[in-house]
């Protein structure tokens, strides 16, 4: 894939874990924090009149880009790749064999161009495919039979004589969409979240919604008491804060290598079951993980000059990190504080979930947390809430069919 294919790419589909934004963003970054958690609030009190819009993230895959080609009018289904220079845009059979192949994601593709042409969508849209029919189970969960389907790393099940259980087991597909593309060229779209799944035509084959976070139980309304420490820890995310230096991001910038390479450490710490607890430790094994993946890059490499580079930031690194050492330790408290609140609001959401979410192991099925949550402000900015120790773990050291 061209760089441009992946700067698109990127920019369609990233979304920042809403405890990062403080490190990419600094203190701005951390404003906003602030902002999505007040928005989370509202919703959570249960008013409908200025709360936040949240989607649930489905861990669905593949990930299907599906609907009319501006271009012909014709329906077409795809992959993420129906946006790269050279598209993989499939109307036929044929179209999905010659791009895809005829092994598992051939098939998907396949079914999808059969089945979800009955929507009759008139947009393009893309939604995470969580079945098609040969992929339905059924196992007794706590003594009552359910419909179980694994898409990626989660499996979901729900009760088999429940409305929504026919539903799906009537269904030869089911799929959640979660995003529109607008633009005048299929080249030239852009992605916009959400889906107005209203418009689509129903048809008993394809089990279909948007994911819109829906609490129609009222279980995940804040009671009083969980309203009143939900606002003590906006007070303390606030006051920590206001220890981050507004040039936080200027100060971080200094080296051009300590953003990504955070962020990888902290994915590689998830891989391990961890997360940052003590600051000076962490500080310490960040250091270690950059001077480990400098020697790797070393490794490989025979000019001179460029060995000479990545000796001289292996130096720079730990004397950089001693220089901004205190507004280090200011946003990484923030950054704790961050994934405490967010914990105490991903368990609170969870509850309203009408799809159980199982892991399997050794032992069967577990019950586990849903994939995470994403949230988006006014402006239309959007964060995910996601259990990094849980699904990102798991997600990150799961072999995937797919890209997700």
């Amino acid at each position: 894939m061209l760089i441009e294919d992946v700067l698109n790419e990127f920019k369609r589909t990233h979304l920042e874990h809403i405890e990062d934004l403080v490190v990419t963003n600094g203190y701005e970054g951390g404003k906003s924090v602030v902002e999505y958690f007040r928005g989370l609030l509202v919703t959570l009190q249960g008013s409908s009149a200025e709360s936040m819009e949240v989607s649930v993230k489905w861990d669905g895959a593949p990930a299907v880009i599906c609907g009319t080609n501006p271009d012909n009018g014709k329906f077409f289904v795809g992959t993420k790749s129906v946006f790269a220079q050279n598209a993989k845009i499939n109307y036929t059979k044929k179209d999905i064999a010659k791009n895809h192949g005829t092994d598992d994601l051939g098939q998907k593709l396949l079914k999808c161009l059969v089945h979800l042409q009955k929507l009759d969508i008139r947009e393009v849209l893309q939604g995470d495919l969580l079945f098609t029919d040969n992929d339905i189970t059924r196992k007794n969960v706590k003594g009552k039979p359910h419909i179980t389907f694994t898409p990626n790393t989660i499996t979901y099940a729900v009760e088999e004589q429940s409305e929504l259980g026919k539903q799906i087991d009537a269904a030869k597909l089911g799929i959640i969409f979660h995003t529109t593309y607008v633009g005048e060229t299929l080249a030239d779209m852009n992605a916009k979240g959400g889906a107005n799944v209203q418009s689509l035509s129903k048809n008993p084959d394809v089990f279909f919604d948007n994911a819109v976070y829906k609490d129609v139980s009222g279980s995940a309304k804040f009671t009083a008491d969980e309203t009143a420490q939900f606002m003590s820890g906006l007070d303390k995310l606030e006051s920590l804060l206001a220890n981050v230096p507004r040039d936080l991001s200027g100060q971080l910038g200094q080296n051009n290598d300590f953003v990504g390479y955070f962020q990888m450490y902290i994915n590689a710490m998830v891989k391990e079951g961890q997360l940052p607890n003590n600051i000076n430790q962490f500080l310490l094994g960040f250091k270690k993980f950059y001077a480990d993946r400098m020697q790797q890059q070393m490794a490989g490499l025979k000019a001179q000059k460029a060995l000479t580079l990545r000796q001289d930031k292996m130096k720079q690194m730990p004397q950089f990190i001693a220089r901004v050492r205190k507004p280090l330790q200011a946003m990484l408290t923030f950054y704790k504080a961050v994934q405490t609140m967010k914990g105490f609001v991903l368990k609170k959401m969870n509850q309203a979930m009408t799809i159980g979410s199982f892991a399997q192991t050794d032992n069967g099925l577990e019950v586990t947390d849903p994939e995470g949550f994403v949230a988006v402000d006014r402006m239309g900015n959007a964060v995910k809430l996601v259990d990094r120790l849980g699904f990102s773990r798991r997600n990150l050291t799961a072999v995937n069919k797919f890209k997700k």
